[in-house]
């Protein structure tokens, strides 16, 4: 399969900030930040049928459904519409299940496409990584920045990153910018592979310090304008219950533990 037989147009170079997917028939769906995807290579078979060389292989084996693959995704489609109620009434959505079991795809297959038909969401997307803090302001910076090149960008990204974690300001200070440029748009933070904040972040202080900003911000944020769905591997909720601040949301606000 060529590139351009593909639904999804990964525009500039390999750090691309943004993943632009869709064709005639549906809406584009932007993700920014979101750069994780994987060059796959389909082996052709011998077949008698000519057409089939024009189908598309709807499996993705150990990768995850993104966006682009949306109309391959099924099988979940009442815990799509639990995660999409939630988005109406809750600010903080955990997903928690075992590795390999689509908590990756549900939302980004799954949630992602339904809340893009409604209109009014921007979606921003950070894996935690070694640097939760840096991770989470690549993700926001795009969406208050303008006419940033990417230079710029990693340079605010990083002044971003310090004023967050040494308290300058606040998570509410950067969303409130965000809204006063999309006045009209609620966003949805994707927090992937969370579990990532205790198998990468060493540093215990950090790891509290983000959460306390995560926590902050979501819990108090007006009008559910501002949603966050982090994905975690479900053997890490005991790390996640060790910090009580933490494991007392996750106890009231899990939505349903992925089998």
């Amino acid at each position: 399969m060529t590139a351009e037989n593909r639904s999804a147009k990964v525009g500039g170079s390999a750090d691309s900030s943004a993943i632009i997917t869709g064709d005639s028939n549906t809406a584009t769906i932007t993700i920014t930040n979101y750069y994780y995807r994987e060059n796959t290579t389909l082996i052709p078979v011998e077949s008698t049928d000519a057409t089939d060389e024009n189908l598309l292989c709807p499996y993705r084996g150990l990768f995850h459904f993104g966006p682009d693959d949306a109309e391959f995704f099924f099988g979940r489609e009442v815990f799509v519409e639990e995660l999409f109620a939630a988005t109406q009434n809750r600010n903080f959505i955990p997903v928690l299940g075992a590795s390999g079991s689509g908590k990756s795809s549900v939302v980004l297959a799954g949630l992602v496409p339904k809340l893009q038909k409604t209109g009014y969401w921007k979606f921003t997307h950070f894996r935690p990584g070694s640097d939760p803090f840096h991770a989470l302001a690549l993700a926001l910076v795009p969406l208050y920045t303008q006419n940033l090149d990417a230079t710029d960008k990693i340079i605010q990204a990083r002044k971003l990153a310090q004023a967050l974690g040494d308290a300058e300001i606040s998570l509410a200070d950067v969303f409130a910018q965000i809204h006063q440029n999309h006045p009209t748009q609620r966003v949805l933070l994707i927090a992937d592979q969370f579990e990532e904040i205790y198998t990468l972040c060493a540093d215990q202080k950090t790891r509290h310090s983000f959460l306390d900003s995560l926590l902050v911000s979501f819990q108090s944020s007006p009008g559910k304008t501002n949603v966050l769905v982090a994905t975690m591997r479900a053997d890490f909720l005991g790390n996640a219950l060790s910090y009580p601040a933490f494991g007392d949301v996750l106890k009231t606000d899990i939505t349903a533990v992925f089998s």
